[in-house]
């Protein structure tokens, strides 16, 4: 699964300061260079800069290898992207114990009605020496409601006060142009008036050059996962719609961070070469000067580049984890639960699937031990529900059943039957038929809705499988034009779910509605015993069905003996803390047993 692919699931989360979900690799695509290659361009222009301070290419280098498909550095257009953390920093973060840590936010304070939340800044800078200030975190928060920015990710926003009527005023504006009723110059002046009024309302707020005032229209339990979103300068912009410009130099070449490192050089597709930043304390300073990210068309060359010791970390596929485990390589893996599940929505609009015996028959006809054994080995979770194992809010879920003879007589039962003896199943002379979804690139679910058709037909179900480019797949859910899509969604260490599953959730591709269900979602982001709150909703959720939960992944990262520090996962990713990361000595520990440990 690409870095690209991972970043687009994450925005189609739930709370999901998406996430969602995952975005086509797109760009050229290059092969890698041997490993440790200097690049032939730099970030900045077309003469290779001098080195600056910390670029001695003497320096100790930290080679990381990274999928392809990364097409720039602005985190207001690719969010959540693994190696962010090297430039930029956001108000709070996730540690791996999957616990929020103060970062560009040194302290919080909570009002007594739920919406309003004060955060109080560390003194920082960016790499280019101006401080970072409250004005910085209001850019980044709302340049991501301006009506140039992704509407999906505008949407995990929605909760800010004002906001959704905002975009429900842009979403009436988009009727209008599409329906010719409006011109696009229309479409932007009155787009724009909209982003103003909600500009002026203040839901985000600077009180001093430290202190943020963000306020919602509702008690929001969730907003922590908002605040991990990556902050950007907003002085490295002329106005919020510049700042979603793919072609300005932020994103292209000439990023600008609070964080560790600082981008040198970039040639897109082969190589990033980062450098450390000499302006931090020594606490801060990175044990690495040097960063070298090597990019990977695809999965197979990355993991060979790992086995081979090309790089000196990178995430192993699950076919490669276990053979560097029967190997007994020296690599030491280091595993994190990934935060999300790779599910088959349904469009219950759909009569074939409105039909509860046909979707609790698909339940029962799945085999998930078989699937994920085959397909990951011990690097999966089988999920009978969105309750992912290790989270807080994790209730007990039914353990997985295949009983195929209980899927046929449910079948039987609801009038579903092989009346002209095709091994196809019909009723009033329509046969059982499904149509699968599913996007080219990911191995992994392509060859799980084979398995998955497989098991249907031997139950009477036929199924068709149809591959799509990622945006054609979003398009077909956000459009309804399907009856089952295979895809993996993140769901961020927050439980809310609202997103999805409610009746009014931007992301509720399913079309289901259920008061009930709509009532716990609202109350777990009002506070109260969340727990209690969310364990009712994934009770909820197995006895409606809207879909087939199949597995959570567990991500697996190869690091080299030879690299040393407090490596581990996080919600953030495995590069979460990578400036403690340093060169192994003699004073050090051994890496953590061999391969697994």
């Amino acid at each position: 699964m690409s870095e690209q692919t991972l970043n687009l699931r994450r925005r189609l989360g739930a709370a999901l300061i998406l996430a969602l979900v995952l975005i086509a690799v797109a760009g050229v695509w290059r092969a890698a260079g041997p490993a440790r290659r200097t690049p032939t361009a730099p970030a900045g222009s077309a003469a290779t800069p001098a080195p600056g301070p910390g670029a001695d290419r003497g320096a100790p280098e930290l080679v990381i290898g990274s999928l392809g498909g990364f097409e720039g550095w602005n985190p207001l257009l690719t969010e959540r992207h693994p190696l962010q953390p090297l430039l930029f920093r956001s108000l709070v973060r996730y540690n791996d114990r999957m616990e929020v840590e103060p970062d560009l936010a040194v302290s919080w304070e909570v009002g007594d009605d739920g919406r309003t939340y004060t955060l109080h800044l560390t003194a920082a800078t960016w790499q280019d020496g101006q401080p970072v200030t409250a004005d910085d975190v209001v850019f980044s928060l709302t340049a991501r409601l301006h009506p140039a920015a992704d509407r999906m990710g505008a949407s995990n926003l929605a909760a800010l006060a004002g906001a959704t009527e905002y975009l429900a005023e842009l979403e009436r504006l988009d009727r209008e142009r599409e329906a010719g009723r409006i011109d696009a110059d229309a479409w932007e002046e009155r787009a724009q008036a909209a982003y103003a009024r909600w500009l002026a309302q203040g839901a985000v707020r600077a009180v001093d050059p430290r202190t943020v005032v963000v306020t919602f229209a509702e008690p929001y339990a969730p907003a922590l996962e908002l605040f991990t979103l990556p902050v950007v300068p907003a002085h490295a912009f002329a106005s919020q719609a510049e700042a979603l410009d793919p072609e300005h130099p932020f994103h292209t070449r000439a990023p600008v961070g609070s964080g560790p490192y600082r981008l040198e050089s970039w040639v897109p597709g082969v190589e990033a070469r980062l450098v450390a930043r000499d302006d931090l304390p020594p606490a801060a300073t990175p044990g690495y000067p040097v960063v070298v990210v090597r990019f990977f068309r695809d999965q197979d060359e990355l993991d060979r580049a790992i086995l081979d010791g090309e790089v000196d970390a990178g995430r192993l596929s699950p076919e490669a984890a276990r053979q560097a485990v029967e190997s007994g390589s020296p690599l030491r893996l280091v595993e994190f639960p990934d935060l999300g599940y790779t599910y088959v929505a349904y469009n219950l609009r759909d009569p074939v699937l409105a039909d509860p015996a046909v979707r609790r028959a698909i339940d029962l006809a799945v085999d998930r031990q078989a699937l994920v054994g085959e397909l990951f080995g011990r690097y999966a979770e089988p999920l009978t529900s969105p309750a992912l194992p290790g989270t807080w809010w994790a209730g007990p879920a039914p353990l997985p059943r295949h009983d195929p003879q209980a899927a046929r007589d449910l079948l039987a039962a609801a009038g579903w039957r092989d009346v002209d003896g095709d091994g196809i199943r019909e009723r009033d002379g329509r046969p059982l038929v499904i149509e699968l979804l599913t996007h080219r690139e990911n191995r992994y679910r392509e060859q799980a809705a084979v398995m998955l058709a497989d098991w249907l037909r031997q139950v009477g179900i036929a199924v068709e499988v149809r591959r799509l480019e990622w945006g054609e797949l979003v398009a077909a859910l956000r459009e309804g034009r399907y009856q089952a899509a295979l895809l993996g969604v993140g769901v961020g260490v927050d439980p809310d779910g609202y997103a999805l599953w409610h009746s009014g959730g931007h992301l509720n591709f399913t079309g289901l509605h259920d008061a009930e269900l709509d009532r716990l979602l609202e109350a777990g982001r009002r506070g109260g015993d969340r727990r209690a709150t969310y364990r009712k909703v994934q009770e909820r959720l197995v006895e409606l069905q809207p879909a087939l939960f199949l597995w959570q992944e567990i991500q697996v990262l190869a690091v080299r003996p030879e690299v040393a520090g407090p490596i581990s996962g996080s919600p953030g990713g495995f590069l979460w803390n990578v400036a403690a990361w340093h060169p192994a000595d003699a004073g050090d520990e051994p890496a953590v047993g061999a391969a697994g440990g």
